[in-house]
């Protein structure tokens, strides 16, 4: 996913338009949504415009002060994240990121998507919003490395608790136990232990093509908790090099801000957890962190060629920066 520098010239008129969306909440202009665009202002702009005194802005007049494709594509985007930064979106807020992207003539997805949302619409919602977020890639990759619809089928099974495990598959897991403790597969075997997370192969383990998920924790230096999970898939949405790479980092928005749950696991419900000192702004930050890895890490990157070299290496050779504040500029 792609971040651009926005024009000087137009920042003002962006930060209007994110300000009006934000201020549209449904339980109104709340202290996440003023953490989420505070933000964005510092670390995607960035710039020093006073957030109390933005005022609204047309879509028309927006339109008219921005004429670049991918600057309106990731403002619509910012939008849109501002929509679920604390529960379900506002009817007003989606009418208006609607009117927005049709005055700037940007096709996003997502923009429908939420609507259901905020509709009350869940089926679709849940139905449109899963055939375009990254569990495409789980899928994709195991099929590319099972050779078949088949296995793929199997794979699925298993992780809902149909079908026994495949020892041969959980032993090669386990395996990376004896590698040095400084390794991408220690680090990786150490992740998924001290997170119950049952490894590809085993009884409602997930198939090995979505292990690029985990692998990305232990890359990026984020644990499992809601804030880590915030971080983590807004530093893989960075990476992501598709269609609908804006999902990777939604999907992680709707779980822990709107607090929809779009998976078969239990997950935290913490009203207001953008507000936390700090989160929003390392969230946005890792975001910029993640455009900077030089491969798509769910499209056909192979875990096995890297287990056993050093962490800190692996980091290097994808180009992965350390955790430290990134800005735009």
């Amino acid at each position: 996913m792609e971040l651009f520098r926005p024009d000087p010239v137009s920042i003002p008129h962006q930060l209007r338009a994110l300000s009006t969306i934000a201020r549209t909440a449904r339980d109104g202009f709340g202290l996440p949504q003023q953490a989420l665009l505070r933000a964005m202002r510092d670390v995607l702009f960035p710039a020093t415009q006073n957030l109390e005194n933005l005022q609204p802005i047309s879509p028309a007049e927006l339109a008219a002060h921005l004429n670049d494709d991918d600057q309106a594509l990731q403002l619509i985007r910012l939008m849109t994240v501002l929509c679920v930064a604390d529960g379900l979106p506002s009817r007003e807020q989606v009418s208006l990121v609607a009117d927005f992207a049709e005055a700037l003539a940007v096709e996003e997805p997502a923009v429908k998507v939420i609507t259901y949302l905020a509709k009350g619409q869940l089926l679709r919602f849940r139905l449109a919003f899963l055939r375009r977020s990254h569990i495409r890639h789980y899928f994709r990759n195991t099929y590319r490395m099972t050779g078949g619809f088949l296995p793929v089928f199997i794979a699925v099974l298993r992780f809902r608790g149909v079908l026994s495990k495949d020892e041969a598959t959980v032993s090669r897991f386990e395996a990376l136990e004896m590698l040095p403790r400084q390794t991408l597969g220690y680090q990786f075997y150490r992740h998924c232990r001290d997170a119950g997370i049952a490894f590809p192969g085993a009884k409602e383990g997930f198939p090995e093509g979505a292990i690029f998920h985990d692998v990305t924790h232990v890359l990026s230096g984020y644990d499992t908790s809601a804030q880590g999970e915030l971080k983590n898939a807004a530093f893989q949405a960075g990476y992501t090099r598709d269609a609908h790479d804006f999902f990777t980092w939604l999907i992680a928005m709707v779980l822990h801000g709107a607090r929809v749950n779009l998976t078969p696991f239990p997950m935290p419900n913490i009203k207001g957890l953008l507000a936390e000192e700090g989160l929003a702004e390392d969230m946005l930050t890792e975001l910029a962190r993640g455009t900077s890895v030089k491969v798509d890490l769910g499209n056909a990157w192979n875990f096995w060629d890297y287990a056993e070299i050093p962490l800190d290496d692996v980091r290097k050779q994808l180009g992965i920066p350390a955790r430290q504040t990134v800005r735009m500029a």
